[in-house]
């Protein structure tokens, strides 16, 4: 911020952001947003018949004549995004920054129709670029002691993003948008406490709901303070006090999705179980005839900091087992594969995979500095008279190593059977091969109306959302 910008430190960076986004993204960022988008609607179907996400339709639904509000929408829409835990991940600020925005953008798509008859994808695309390079450079801004604190950045940094993604799509007053940001800066929630539980994914549709609430409140003329975006607001509160590094983010720098990128999951699990899985899967494969001989001993070692969200040994549910380097590293070595069904309750309570993770060591390093998405994870499986080691450095779905087409849309089919869905590619293709002049609303509402369709049908209260 120069001598005579009077914004504070985040805005200044971030009006050009809001402004140019319309003639400032390029080709490769809006392909890369388009595959976001694929992968968030894919799992979003998937997460349809958890029960976070029929709690969280109960919830909205109850008592309100079974029509559903935009944000009621977006708390559903945003649960069910995040549900399995097979949404995209950024380690720049720690978090998965594609559900909380595209749920808000999904829940607002009517309100959108009926202010532009003119929206297309393209717009809808730059909107959400928007709301994630949002949420990612204020997470930068923030660092890691933020994750450290104990706060879930997904949800606190993403309802920010999400507010800002709307507030672009309904083309909001400078002011405007300012007000909306600063309002969703007081509804950011969320608690890494809950790992492996139901709020976990609600913590999503918490930040969706807040960003539609903010945006709706400020284009109603609700106003609030700029101050949040300077060094004593929303930074200051939500790292504990330490000093930040200034602000490392200006007008022209490549969009996060761009470059770094974002890493799409192949393992419906915490991200930091994925090189742990390539690794173990790597070395199952060099050691066939040790997989069904005696137990064996996995050991695993991990940068500074990357067994924080594996907070659970030894889980007892499904839930927990997406967040237990042990158990995903059992379940690896003993199937050969981790997926969807892996993460069932009665998958997590087999006889032969607790036994194995009782053989499991998890270690982290003392390093400072290391990167935790670059930083090598090590594993090392042993049996009788056979030793070998993997050493991992990027992580399956990441920019290093990226799921196809083809792969993307195996994970929309396969996320469709798990959500007892149509498993129909044609609406997955369609907006893969959408342009950006492409109409918004035909392209999507089919789209959206689809989820909440399979997340009604599963519910047994049948409660309609209103279009």
């Amino acid at each position: 911020m120069n001598a005579t910008d009077s914004r504070p430190t985040f805005l200044a960076a971030w009006d050009p952001c809001y402004q140019h986004a319309g003639s400032a993204v390029s080709e490769e960022a809006l392909r890369q947003a388009t595959r976001s988008w694929l992968d968030t609607l894919a799992v979003s179907a998937g997460g349809a018949t958890e029960r976070c996400t029929q709690a969280a339709l109960e919830s909205c639904a109850a008592g309100r004549n079974d029509a559903l509000s935009a944000a009621d929408v977006a708390l559903v829409l945003g649960t069910a995004s995040h549900a399995l835990d097979y949404d995209d991940v950024s380690m720049l600020a720690t978090c998965h920054p594609s559900a909380p925005p595209i749920a808000a953008l999904l829940a607002l798509l009517p309100v959108l129709r009926q202010q532009r008859a003119d929206l297309r994808w393209g717009d809808i695309l730059r909107a959400y670029i928007v709301g994630t390079e949002t949420t990612l450079r204020l997470g930068q801004w923030l660092g890691f002691p933020h994750y450290a604190l104990g706060f879930h950045a997904t949800s606190t940094l993403g309802t920010v993003g999400a507010a800002a993604a709307c507030a672009h799509a309904l083309r909001l007053p400078l002011a405007q948008a300012h007000a909306a940001l600063s309002i969703a800066a007081s509804s950011a929630c969320g608690l890494r406490a809950n790992f492996g539980t139901d709020v976990k994914p609600l913590h999503v549709g918490f930040a969706a709901a807040g960003a539609v609430r903010a945006v709706m409140l400020a284009r109603a003329g609700a106003a609030a303070s700029d101050d949040v975006w300077g060094d004593k607001g929303f930074v200051l509160a939500f790292n504990g006090g330490q000093p930040v590094a200034p602000l490392a983010w200006t007008a022209g720098d490549a969009w996060a999705i761009e470059s770094p990128g974002f890493e799409h999951k192949r393992y419906p699990s915490c991200y930091m179980t994925h090189r742990l899985i390539a690794g173990v899967t790597r070395i199952r494969e060099r050691q066939p005839g040790a997989v069904h001989g005696q137990p064996v001993t996995i050991e695993v070692d991990f940068p500074k900091n990357g067994l924080a969200p594996l907070k659970y040994p030894i889980p007892g549910t499904g839930l927990e087992g997406k967040f237990s380097g042990a158990y995903c590293a059992s379940a690896a070595w003993l199937d050969g594969s981790v997926t969807l069904s892996t993460f069932s309750d009665s998958a997590v309570m087999g006889d032969a995979v607790r036994a194995q993770m009782n053989r499991v060591t998890l270690r982290e390093r003392t390093r400072e500095g290391e990167a935790l998405d670059t930083a090598p994870i090590r594993v090392t499986i042993s049996g009788a008279g056979w030793r070998d080691e993997q050493l991992v450095d990027w992580a399956p779905g990441s920019a290093s190593d990226p799921m196809t087409r083809d792969q993307l849309l195996g994970k929309w089919r396969d996320c469709a059977r798990h959500g007892a869905m149509a498993r129909d590619d044609a609406p997955a293709v369609r907006l893969l091969d959408a342009s950006a002049h492409t109409a918004a609303e035909p392209l999507l509402a089919p789209l959206r109306e689809s989820l909440l369709a399979g997340i009604r049908s599963a519910s047994l209260g049948g409660h309609k959302v209103a279009a």
